[in-house]
């Protein structure tokens, strides 16, 4: 799955998947990594995807 880095808007891949607890349940959070070498941790929802696995 492709995402939107938060810092340059450039393609990101996932890295690391999971889910944290919080007040409100679980919630699932990713790790991306984008082309210009940034890295991003925070809940999945807060990313704009780019490309899904059912478009490949």
């Amino acid at each position: 799955m492709l995402f939107d880095c938060p810092d340059c808007g450039l393609p990101a891949t996932v890295t690391t998947r999971g889910r944290l607890p919080s007040t409100s349940g679980p919630v699932e959070h990713v790790e991306v990594h984008c082309v210009a070498d940034h890295r991003f941790l925070g809940p999945a929802d807060t990313l704009r995807v780019v490309l899904a696995p059912d478009t490949v």
